[in-house]
């Protein structure tokens, strides 16, 4: 028996949550199935429904069986046939939400099931109008979790270190994989990649992080160059203290026009702009003491309310050149250690769940064609411009450093 085997049997007893988690994982690296969600894995009323997605085209509900200290015994088996048809029965229920009627029925479970057993499970879907029916029993996990599409996956709910050779297949499968998309244009890089990304990198702290924003036009075009961008980012539970960080930046100083910058034949442009970044810590905090004790002057964002201000600090604030024939502006935040960290930070790993939003010009906003937020090299999230909506805003509600000129100039907000 294989410890894969061996911890399918009890080493996620009575904790249904990560049981559902786990299941919803392997599924997502089978080929076939898209968009995989839970329902309510922390309890509640789900529907009967434990998971649902599609299988290709077809609607899919789930459900999850698990038995604690699980055998291969008729007791159990005995135990699971009676869990399927309850989650069948369930998934063919007629929802008060309007939610269709499944084509396709999926089953998780820690027991060991025969192939006839299996077959006729099945056979019993198919009677009651499912057209897809995929059962996966402990051995059939244990195939996906000891392969390299599950080795993540393995090692997050069951604790198991991947040994020698696995690391050797599990690098040299996401070498491969990489180097295929970089080969190709850096296209091709799907969800299960990004996955083990974050599992290696996710226990590292946060050197740098940016916001990429690319325009369907020059800046010139666009806004003549005046324009105010900035993201807000705030962690689902707070690191230490530090709770989340705005940063951006907007125009600093515009003396030339494009035609004016491109007639000089060279040189630098004299078109100015400024970027910023305020954290968020919450006081009497580990994070909070270290960078806010012994500080002889704290900047505080213009519009921060008298509580907030000693929540919201300066941590960050550069100028420099705006070339307005461009197309794009990148804005960054956060720091790497020198002999001191000068920006409070985070794990990767926490940035998991977090809430992002972006408030910018409306100029601006009607002409991003892409947002990009990278962490050194990696790509943490690419959102097209079917992904925003839009709502407008006042620059007042805005916590902004003193530079930002727009309240100077008004302009509307999205």
């Amino acid at each position: 028996m294989s410890e894969t085997d061996r911890r399918l049997k009890d080493h996620l007893n009575t904790n249904q949550a990560k049981r559902e988690r786990m299941c919803l994982e392997i599924l997502s690296v089978q080929d076939d199935y898209t968009d995989v969600r839970p329902r309510l894995p922390k309890g509640g009323p789900d529907g009967g429904r434990d998971l649902q997605g599609f299988h290709k085209e077809s609607l899919l509900f789930g459900a999850v069986g698990f038995v604690n200290d699980a055998t291969d015994l008729g007791q159990h088996r005995d135990q699971i046939k009676a869990k399927f048809k309850e989650g069948l029965e369930n998934a063919l229920k007629e929802k008060k939400d309007g939610t269709p009627q499944p084509k396709a029925f999926v089953f998780f479970t820690n027991v060991g099931l025969t192939p006839g057993i299996i077959s006729d499970l099945q056979k019993l879907t198919y009677a009651k109008g499912i057209d897809f029916c995929d059962i996966f029993d402990r051995e059939s996990m244990r195939i996906v979790l000891d392969s390299n599409r599950g080795y993540a996956i393995r090692f997050r709910y069951l604790d198991l270190p991947l040994n020698d050779a696995e690391q050797k297949d599990f690098f040299g499968a996401w070498a491969d994989e990489i180097n295929s998309a970089i080969g190709s244009g850096l296209k091709g890089i799907d969800q299960t990649t990004k996955r083990i990304q974050f599992l290696l990198e996710s226990q590292m702290l946060l050197n740098s992080l940016g916001t990429i924003v690319k325009l369907d036009a020059s800046i010139w075009e666009v806004c003549k160059g005046e324009f105010f961008f900035q993201t807000m980012l705030s962690l689902r539970v707070h690191s230490e203290g530090f709770v989340g960080v705005t940063f951006g930046g907007g125009t600093e100083e515009i003396t030339e026009t494009l035609d004016e910058w491109k007639s000089r034949e060279g040189g630098l442009t004299r078109n100015g702009q400024y970027s910023f970044g305020f954290s968020w810590l919450l006081p009497e905090t580990s994070m909070y003491q270290c960078y806010i004790d012994g500080a002889e002057k704290l900047e505080h964002p213009k519009n921060a309310k008298e509580d907030e201000r000693l929540e919201y600090i300066r941590t960050s604030r550069s100028s420099g050149i705006l070339e307005v024939g461009k197309s794009h502006f990148y804005f960054r935040t956060l720091s790497e250690p020198f002999l001191y960290r000068f920006q409070p930070t985070c794990k990767m790993i926490e940035l998991d769940g977090c809430m992002i939003l972006f408030e910018c010009t409306a100029e601006i906003a009607e002409h991003i064609d892409q947002i990009t937020i990278v962490r050194g090299g990696y790509e943490l999230l690419k959102l097209s411009k079917a992904d925003f909506r839009p709502v407008k805003g006042s620059y007042d509600r805005l916590k902004v450093p003193i530079e930002g000129k727009q309240e100077v100039v008004p302009r509307e907000m999205v």
